[in-house]
């Protein structure tokens, strides 16, 4: 199990030259939250957006680099060993509502072997996400005007309470092969990944959980 908070990789620009924008750390029972991987992306990168996030790399605890991550466009990203040699290639194909509804997905083929792909969301969950979405921004609306009455009150901390809640779209994702039914890599939620060891190289793992993680930040 891998943990990379999210925070960071939204402003990398407001981190102190040299130190990494976020860190990759274990998150298996009894691991101590242990550093894995430091991710770094320059201060002057520009934002990119959704199809073509900044180059970046990561670097082990002791500051060997391990890989690094740069992108082709259009949701295309290679990903290059810490000696340059390739591992593979990571592709995000965006989501959609019309003319039929289709969700985003990643695939990762690596340099050898069979390629990995997961779709964002269970069908299911996607349809109860639909049909509940009136509901939620009935809700909105009123925490919001609840939370105009606390600042016209002057209490910031409740108004900030009010605004803070908000409705997610389904988020579990697994990676797996065309003809296996087990995932190598399996996200449900809190930016928390579980790795199946052997099943690929953790490098391209961790490159493909950052990426995830900056789609869902």
């Amino acid at each position: 199990m891998i943990h990379i908070p999210g925070r960071g990789l939204r402003s990398y620009d407001k981190v102190a030259p040299g130190d990494p924008t976020t860190t990759v750390r274990q998150a298996a029972p009894g691991s101590d939250s242990a550093p894995l991987a430091y991710v770094h992306v320059p201060q002057d990168a520009p934002k990119g957006g959704r199809q073509a996030r900044p180059a970046f790399t990561l670097t082990g605890p002791d500051g060997q680099p391990l890989s690094s991550v740069r992108s082709l466009g259009d949701g295309v990203y290679e990903v290059y060993g810490g000696d340059g040699a390739p591992l593979g290639r990571i592709t995000r194909r965006a989501g959609r509502i019309l003319p039929w509804p289709r969700r985003v997905r990643w695939s990762v083929q690596p340099a050898r072997g069979e390629a990995l792909t997961g779709e964002v969301g269970t069908r299911t969950a996607w349809a109860v996400f639909v049909l509940i979405s009136p509901l939620y921004f009935l809700c909105w609306a009123v925490m919001a005007a609840q939370g105009s009455l606390w600042l016209l009150l002057g209490e910031k901390g409740e108004a900030k309470k009010e605004a803070a809640w908000e409705m997610e779209p389904p988020t579990w994702t697994r990676w797996r092969a065309a003809d296996e039914s087990v995932p190598a890599v399996e996200y449900r939620s809190g930016r928390k990944y579980r790795l199946v060891a052997n099943r690929l190289d953790h490098r391209l793992a961790c490159a493909q959980a950052v990426l995830h993680v900056w789609d869902r930040a």
